[in-house]
């Protein structure tokens, strides 16, 4: 008989000393703590030579592997392991059973070095007491970031609810203050209805621009200088200027606030006496009674006081609170009250065609300078004659707008025009009428 064929040589196969599950748990451990002691303080490394120097010294003392090198060849292995697997891998596609065999005995070779590496970490001359001290402290850290992380949550929480709070608040707070603003307009200046009307307030508007215009008229008349002559361009000029003082007045009146008033005042209480001044005694907390001292002072200029009343006396009673029997204080003081009746009227119409969602409500309005003049929202001062206005409205002639002397309104279908000194362009310059 022939004897067998040899068997090939073949290496044995070493008693694995490594689980890969333990090694994994400790692999794990190790990466998460790369940053906690692979990177030590300055002033701990020269602590830890004097210590291992002076332990050197001592008689009988057995010096133990440095952790730093024991964790530099850990991760080395752990990188040939790993690469020594991909080999592996790749061995099988395609199969090839002299490079399975290579790679296999590649990583078995690894896997005893990373055992042996292993053993020499967890034993008590390496660095298994390190890596567990570490270890703690990474466990704890990690806690404390939870925390943190947690507390970061509940503020955020309550910042976002506090914000939603204040929001409401904030709402409820604006929508008090208008309701309480309109209740006082409401119980202060109780407006009859019957006066809100178009035709009322066309009414009021016509009487407030007489008032304005008979004031602006004594301011003029008050500070012009009286003069002989006759000649056409001075007239016109010393009308332009009139128009320009009455224009202020409007301006002034509107832009200020219509004032508050007390419990004791009402609209028809103010409204009854025939005398404005009267009716300022009789009501001295009333929202006439302010309106009248800011008109007065942001209309009528120190200029303007001093050349009616060569002082300005006037000026420094009202602003004390007063209100002088003057005849020039008592002119405008019709004025004001006439002007303040109105927007008080446009404001209680507003609001009633507000609340019953219907009408546009009352617009008063401006033409700006430098605008076409047109007839059905515009009066011209002085009157166009009938040969100007022909040329007008067949266009032979444009006319723009220099300034607004009354503004005009709009009470529903009703419009008031606006009356405004118009100019015409000739050869590039600007030329008033």
């Amino acid at each position: 008989m022939e004897s067998p064929a040899p068997a090939r040589s073949a290496r044995a196969p070493a008693t694995p000393t490594c689980t890969v599950p333990g090694l994994l748990v400790g692999l794990t451990k190790l990466l998460s703590l790369t940053k906690a002691c692979a990177a030590p303080t300055p002033a701990a490394d020269d602590g830890g030579r004097e210590a291992a120097a002076a332990a050197a010294t001592k008689p009988g003392h057995d010096p133990g592997p440095d952790p730093r090198l024991v964790l530099v060849r850990l991760f080395d292995a752990v990188s040939a392991l790993k690469s020594g697997y991909v080999k592996l891998q790749r061995a099988h596609f395609p199969y090839d059973p002299d490079r399975v065999a290579s790679a296999d005995e590649a990583v078995a070779s690894e896997l005893d070095s990373v055992a042996a590496l292993q053993c020499l970490c967890s034993s008590r001359r390496g660095i298994g007491p390190l890596v567990d001290d570490r270890w703690s402290l990474v466990q704890r850290l990690e806690a404390e970031a939870r925390g943190r992380d947690a507390d970061i949550a509940a503020l955020g929480r309550e910042l976002r609810r506090l914000q939603h709070d204040n929001a409401r608040l904030s709402r409820r707070v604006v929508r008090s203050r208008n309701d309480d603003e309109r209740r006082r307009t409401r119980l202060l200046l109780s407006v009859p209805k019957e006066l809100t009307t178009p035709a009322a307030l066309v009414s009021r508007f016509v009487a407030a621009s007489r008032s304005v215009g008979d004031f602006a008229g004594l301011l003029h008349g008050a500070g012009t200088c009286a003069s002989s002559s006759d000649d056409a361009v001075a007239e016109q000029a010393r009308s332009w200027r009139r128009y320009a003082i009455e224009a202020h007045l409007w301006r002034a009146m509107l832009l200020v606030g219509t004032g508050g008033g007390d419990a004791g005042s009402s609209f028809h209480g103010i409204m009854k006496p025939r005398d404005a001044l009267d009716a300022l005694m009789q009501f001295p907390r009333s929202g006439l009674s302010a309106f009248c001292r800011a008109a007065y002072l942001a209309a009528v200029s120190p200029e303007a006081e001093a050349a009616a009343c060569r002082n300005l006396d006037h000026r420094a009673f009202v602003s004390r609170g007063g209100h002088p029997r003057t005849r020039l204080y008592r002119a405008f003081a019709a004025a004001a009250r006439s002007v303040w009746a109105l927007r008080v009227l446009m404001a209680g119409c507003s609001e009633s065609e507000q609340s019953g969602g219907g009408g546009d409500g009352v617009r008063m309005f401006y033409a700006s300078r430098g605008s076409l003049y047109r007839a059905e929202f515009m009066e011209s001062v002085p009157a166009l004659g009938a040969e100007e206005d022909r040329r007008v409205e067949t266009g032979e002639e444009k006319l723009s707008v220099a300034f607004t002397v009354t503004p005009g309104v709009k009470v529903g279908d009703t419009v008031v025009p606006c009356r405004v000194l118009l100019c015409r362009r000739r050869e590039g310059f600007v030329r008033i009428r």
